[in-house]
């Protein structure tokens, strides 16, 4: 673990953790980027401790000399040590809260179900796609989902995908219906009114078709 630096290599821009952070997303961008470089284990070694600050430089600088024998043993230490930054593991039952609401786009659900989905480790896709199948109100992505299973995650969204496009297309139209509809019955009302205020502006038909009043006959019927 004596080897040095060499002074030619230009490290790039490496990610620095402040003990905030889960620790594994941290090791995963490090060994990310220095893998780049085809560098030794006990180069890894000596430029891990670089991206530390704050507290976790203090908790590096406590370590035990001579104690790290290997990268390996390093990123257990670290991990060990940040273990309570690690989120609590999150399993296929959060899906079944991504169920679509009456009114809901169809996009907007699976934007839901793609969310919680990342955040699941080894996502069982059979699961995912019962859980889809059973949350979604669109028939045909039912039907969809009952006939072709998909094999792999990827798979699923881009069937769901073509779904929320035809659900799109479908409001699209619905609303330029509506639309039509209204305008329609608009110009039949403003075709009433003005019917309407034309006789109102027209006196003689209304002295044509008033009510008369009681015949009074011009001649005493005494003579």
């Amino acid at each position: 673990m004596e080897e040095t630096i060499p002074d030619n290599m230009k490290l790039p821009n490496l990610p620095t953790f402040n003990g905030e952070e889960d620790p594994r997303d941290h090791t995963s961008r490090f060994t990310a980027t220095m893998g780049l470089l085809s560098v030794t284990n006990a180069i890894l070694c000596r430029v891990f401790p670089t991206t530390l600050t704050g507290t976790t430089q203090r908790w590096y600088n406590k370590l035990k000399p001579g104690s790290i024998k290997s990268f390996a043993a390093l990123s257990t230490e670290f991990l060990n040590r940040y273990l309570t930054n690690i989120p609590v593991k999150t399993t296929t039952s959060i899906l079944r809260s991504c169920i679509q609401q009456e009114g809901e786009t169809l996009r907007s659900c699976i934007k839901r179900f793609n969310k919680q989905a990342m955040k699941i480790d080894n996502l069982n896709v059979d699961m995912a796609t019962e859980t889809l199948r059973e949350g979604t109100l669109f028939r045909k992505l039912v039907d969809k989902l009952l006939i072709n299973k998909p094999t792999t995650f990827s798979n699923l969204m881009a069937i769901a995908q073509k779904y929320f496009e035809l659900d799109e297309g479908r409001k699209t139209i619905r609303g330029k219906e509506a639309k039509g509809k209204d305008s329609k019955e608009k110009k039949e009302k403003e075709k009433f009114k003005l019917r309407s205020e034309d006789r109102r502006g027209r006196p003689e038909e209304s002295r044509r078709f008033a009510p008369q009043g009681r015949y009074e006959p011009r001649y005493d019927p005494q003579d």
